[in-house]
């Protein structure tokens, strides 16, 4: 936090010496939600500064919606993601080598719940949710079998085995939500479409090679069986790279005899399909659901919601204050001795659920503000594909794995603030201006 008050201070001294202006725009109703959030918080210290541990309170919203406006106006970004990626593929290894047993870092290496990076895997999981679908948007508009091309598609594959081993399965809602949408993006023409097929060949060379490391060094793996291991051990890999490998050649043969690209008749049936899996997911996930469902997040989201219905009417529009689930969860009298009783004396900081604990601290206001802002400005990245088909990739997939990870997640320091400086950056994009950026600008 002192680290982003000194980006802000330099952000703000530079503005004012060159006479800037600072364009807030669609983030207008983030800052009214939060504002009216605040001013009537439950508890008015953690609301400004956030839960210790945490650091999500109205402060930290402030720098990042602050910065986001600043990418908003326009920020040239050449070359700078190799640099940015940096740091992720470094946290990225340690985590592989702490998966199995090796600890450069020794950070509560004696829990397997905990990897030597960024601590806690649902922690991780978020910081993922960010950086792998960032490296898989990079390098599916990168030059086919360049170097950059070969550079971006090893970060991708340790991003993607670190995403499989860290034992969170709520990766494989962000293996999910990257691809499903880098397919429908595909689906706007053949090249993207090949890219996509590239990229789903490489997720099955990571999930090969975890493979590998657990036929080898299965008994130095430090945590406990998983969906994404079971995929793994499955070889369902090799069945992702046969069938990427063919439908590549089939989409060339198609190309070489001059077949028409079908963009309508593919997207049509791209959404029954995506329909039909969403109603069988549901019905699945319902026959299923109970107290312990998602380590026993059923028994959470009912208690929080059973809260959220406790409020009254205009606590319910407002919330009871940013980062202040706990605070008002455990000052309260009968929601605290639920909780102690149910958690065994174990503090619950949110609803282990993004929306449900935005609907209970910022109040349906904020909710759907929030909505509004990730929706606005996500369409407008889909909708801007055609034109700015590299930028709207990369810009889209990170922020739409977000999303998806919310629902099993939460609001961290190690995520949101990236996933909001990508939204500033993808209003940038999406400008249209004479000026606007270039389909090469957005490359690099």
């Amino acid at each position: 936090m002192a680290l982003s008050g000194v980006f802000f201070a330099v952000c703000v001294i530079t503005m004012l010496r060159f006479k800037l202006r600072l364009n807030i725009g669609v983030f207008g109703a983030l800052l009214f939600s939060g504002v009216t959030t605040f001013i009537f918080s439950f508890d008015k210290k953690t609301a400004f500064l956030g839960l210790d541990g945490w650091r999500m309170g109205f402060l930290s919203f402030l720098f990042i919606i602050f910065f986001a406006c600043v990418l908003s106006d326009g920020i040239e970004v050449k070359r700078a993601y190799a640099t940015v990626l940096l740091i992720p593929f470094a946290i990225s290894i340690l985590a592989i080598l702490g998966r199995f047993g090796i600890y450069p870092l020794g950070v509560s290496a004696s829990d397997g719940s905990f990897l030597s990076t960024i601590g806690n895997i649902n922690w991780f999981t978020a910081y993922l949710s960010i950086f792998v679908p960032f490296g898989v948007g990079i390098a599916a508009t990168r030059k086919r079998f360049s170097l950059e091309f070969f550079i971006c598609e090893t970060y991708v594959i340790t991003g993607t085995v670190a995403l499989f081993v860290q034992g969170s399965e709520s990766g494989f809602l962000i293996i999910k939500g990257t691809y499903l949408l880098l397919l429908f993006l595909g689906l706007s023409d053949r090249e993207l479409f090949k890219a996509f097929l590239v990229q789903l060949f490489t997720l099955g060379i990571a999930m090969a090679s975890v493979y590998l490391l657990l036929l080898f060094f299965g008994k130095r793996y430090t945590y406990e069986d998983n969906l994404l291991i079971r995929l793994c051990m499955h070889h369902i890999g090799i069945v992702l790279m046969a069938l990427a490998l063919f439908v590549y050649r089939l989409t060339r043969f198609m190309e070489e005899v001059s077949y028409q690209w079908k963009k309508s008749l593919y997207r049509k049936l791209f959404f029954v399909l995506t329909i039909i899996g969403a109603v069988a997911a549901a019905i699945f996930i319902f026959g299923i659901y109970g107290d312990d469902f998602g380590n026993g997040r059923g028994i959470i989201w009912r208690m929080s919601l059973d809260m959220y219905g406790s409020l009254d009417p205009f606590r319910k529009i407002v919330g009871v204050g940013q980062d202040c689930f706990y605070s008002y969860a455990y000052g309260n009298p009968f929601w605290s001795e639920s909780f102690i009783n149910v958690f065994d004396g174990n503090r619950l900081t949110n609803a282990h659920n993004m929306y449900l604990t935005l609907l209970i601290e910022n109040g349906a206001m904020g909710l759907l503000s929030y909505l509004f802002v990730f929706g606005h400005i996500l369409f407008k990245l889909i909708k801007a594909a055609d034109k700015k088909k590299h930028a709207a990739v990369i810009c889209a997939l990170p922020i739409f794995a977000y999303l998806i990870n919310g629902l099993v997640s939460f609001s961290t320091v190690v995520s949101t603030p990236y996933a909001f400086l990508l939204l500033g950056y993808s209003l940038y994009i999406t400008k249209e201006e004479p000026s606007e950026i270039t389909q090469d600008q957005a490359r690099e």
